[in-house]
């Protein structure tokens, strides 16, 4: 309780204040009864004269207890609305503030996760620098995101591993082997380790480019090669790959087996090696299995074959008959008469020199023959055997022999000489 002029507080039985000395009105007003919450509040306290203490003044004080008691009454419902209006009105506040940053903070979760996925298709589809700039984005309004940092650097890893493949493809198309088969191996490196989505690009022009690099080698190998069987070798390896590097390969590996087993065919041809010809052949076609070119290659060796048998066939016949033609001059019709002449000895007897010649394949000797000279009336002037000088004969060389026609013959006479049989040995 409080005195009603100096406001001091007082012990409940006290009849005077014990700071102003003035008598205390007995009944009870709190501190919060002089001024209310807000200002136009005040409550205005009656002053009482320390002497007046009669019934009035007790009326007075019973009246003004009731006009503090309605006044502290009424402020306390003021101040109850006002107060629940100013929480109800923070709180709308509060809640409208926290509803906008909910708002805010939810379209910007959507928008990141937006970028984000735009970003993993760009990824995806190969256009990394699309989805660079997608998660440059997103980083920018969520940098504590990590997921957004863990993909940006799987991005530009790919980047890398695609600007190393290039590289690797250039190499490849100059046909720079040493180089191309390191530069494979960094990629395989870069790539290892990566089983994200994202590398399923790469890792499939990896595959690629190892075709690629595989058909590069096995192509400078094919340069070296010369042999129908390295060449079949080879095109065994390149019968394991796809792709139309793979066959194009293929087809100058069979362009090879095709020219090499040509070349080599003709060759023996020209020697009438038939057999060897046509195994070569077939050797050929144990590779490039019914190839048109080797079938008729085939076919070539066979007629030629047969033809140069039915020419050697008849070769032989006529060899024999030849052989037969020639035993039959060698052993009948050795001796040719090539021509003969008259000439006067020294004795004044006339004489008559025939001159052959060994028409025989072969050397004669021991020759005899048989002759005969007849006169222009075709009587018979002289007949015999006779031998020939010399007595060894080559083939192509040539003999004679000489006989002293009988006395009383006119020397302008005209004669014949005829050789009618020979006998001789064959060398």
């Amino acid at each position: 309780m409080y005195c009603h002029h100096c406001q001091r507080g007082f012990a409940e039985d006290a009849i005077y204040c014990s700071q102003c000395g003035k008598k205390l009105l007995q009944h009870n007003i709190t501190k919060e009864q002089k001024v209310g919450i807000w200002p136009d509040e005040t409550i205005e306290l009656i002053n009482l004269d320390d002497t007046e203490h009669d019934s009035s003044i007790d009326q007075l004080s019973i009246h003004a207890n009731d006009a503090v008691i309605n006044k502290v009454k009424s402020a306390k419902s003021s101040f109850a609305i006002k107060v629940t209006i100013v929480f109800l009105l923070v709180v709308v506040s509060i809640s409208g503030a926290l509803f906008r940053y909910y708002k805010i903070e939810l379209d910007n979760n959507e928008k990141v996760l937006e970028l984000q996925s735009d970003a993993k298709l760009s990824a995806l589809t190969g256009n990394y620098q699309e989805a660079i700039a997608y998660l440059d984005e997103a980083i920018s309004i969520r940098p504590q995101f990590n997921p957004l940092q863990q993909d940006q650097n799987l991005v530009y890893v790919a980047v890398k591993i695609e600007r190393i493949a290039t590289e690797l493809e250039e190499i490849i198309e100059r046909g720079d082997e040493s180089e191309a088969e390191k530069k494979l191996d960094e990629f395989r490196q870069e790539l290892n380790g990566y089983k994200e989505p994202i590398f399923d690009n790469q890792r499939e022009k990896l595959e690629e480019l190892n075709m690629k690099y595989t058909i590069l080698s096995l192509t400078n190998e094919l340069t070296t090669l010369g042999s129908i069987s390295e060449l079949g070798n080879l095109l065994n390896v390149v019968n394991g790959l796809i792709g139309e590097e793979a066959a194009t390969l293929r087809e100058q590996i069979i362009d090879r087996i095709r020219t090499t087993a040509t070349a080599e065919v003709n060759a023996l041809l020209n020697k009438k090696k038939f057999t060897a010809a046509l195994t070569t052949t077939e050797s050929a076609l144990a590779w490039a299995r019914a190839d048109n070119t080797l079938l008729e290659l085939k076919q070539k060796v066979k007629q030629e074959q047969t033809a140069y048998e039915l020419a050697e066939e008849q070769r032989i016949q006529q060899a024999m008959e030849e052989a037969a033609a020639e035993d039959y001059i060698n052993q009948t019709a050795a001796i040719e008469l090539i021509e003969y002449e008259k000439v006067m000895n020294e004795l004044g007897d006339i004489v008559v020199v025939a001159y052959m010649k060994n028409v025989a394949t072969r050397s004669i000797y021991d020759v005899t023959i048989d002759y005969k000279i007849v006169d222009s009336a075709g009587t018979v002037i002289s007949n015999g055997t006779t031998g020939v000088t010399p007595s060894y004969i080559g083939s192509g060389e040539g003999m004679s022999f000489s006989v002293t026609l009988p006395e009383g013959l006119d020397y302008e006479e005209e004669i014949a000489v005829t050789i009618t049989n020979g006998s001789w040995s064959l060398e």
